[in-house]
């Protein structure tokens, strides 16, 4: 029986928050872009695509000469197949058998939901270009750690030193490692630790103001470069080692 990364509720989950503009999705674009823009040939990997909306969005913005998805849950490939996708079930403890040799790869939000986050990362390298260009996103903050993790199947949060650990025996140099979504650390501490609430789903809804106003946020954050030593997620770039 495949193994499943995630299961068919947080696809559908993902599936109907990924396109829609929502804020956190929105600013974790950003971040992606801006790491990928100006690259002279850009052969895509989304490792770990999900139902695709992040890819969608890439290939239409950035325009790659070739774009691929993979994915460990079925389901989540189904849907990205869905929206004309060239996405794929694998499994990430395996060499991974690619069409083309990419040289921008996306993994976001991926390596907290495997066991072995750093095999998976070694039969990444083994597959890309040399020159390959490999972004990465994860939770952070293991203090922030609840039931919310567990029920998203996440085996850790990650600080920066263990992220760069693991790119680095994964065969990656690391170019840079930053905290972001700072300004949700208040908000998730005492939502966490305080008040002990775990939320229902992953992405509540928000009216348009506050989705513009934590947009908005995203993008000052991003604009002075994720200084402070904290926040929910961390996004890192790459190079083949």
């Amino acid at each position: 029986m495949a193994r499943q990364e995630i299961d068919e509720r947080h696809v559908a989950t993902l599936s109907a928050a990924d396109t829609s503009g929502y804020w956190w999705y929105a600013v974790r674009q950003a971040w992606v872009e801006a790491a990928l823009a100006g690259l002279p040939v850009h052969d895509h990997l989304d490792f770990g695509c999900g139902p695709g909306g992040v890819l969608s969005t890439l290939v239409e913005r950035l325009s790659p000469r070739q774009a691929l998805g993979l994915d460990g849950t079925e389901a989540a490939v189904d849907v990205a197949v869905s929206r004309g996708l060239d996405a794929r079930y694998a499994d990430f403890r395996l060499p991974l058998e690619l069409p083309f040799v990419p040289n921008a790869i996306t993994v976001l939000d991926v390596l907290e939901h495997l066991e072995d986050p750093v095999l998976a990362l070694r039969n990444l390298k083994a597959g890309s270009a040399p020159d390959a260009r490999l972004v990465v996103t994860v939770p952070a903050m293991p203090s922030l750690h609840s039931e919310w993790d567990d029920m998203c199947g996440h085996f850790r949060r990650y600080t920066r030193p263990t992220l760069k650990g693991h790119l680095e025996l994964g065969g990656w140099r690391v170019e840079r490692c930053r905290y972001f979504f700072s300004y949700c650390v208040p908000p998730a501490w005492l939502q966490r630790r305080v008040f002990k609430q775990v939320q229902d789903v992953e992405f509540p809804p928000v009216s348009p103001l506050v989705n513009a106003l934590m947009t908005f946020a995203g993008s000052v954050e991003r604009a002075v470069g994720g200084p402070l030593p904290f926040g929910t997620s961390i996004f890192a770039t790459a190079r083949p080692a």
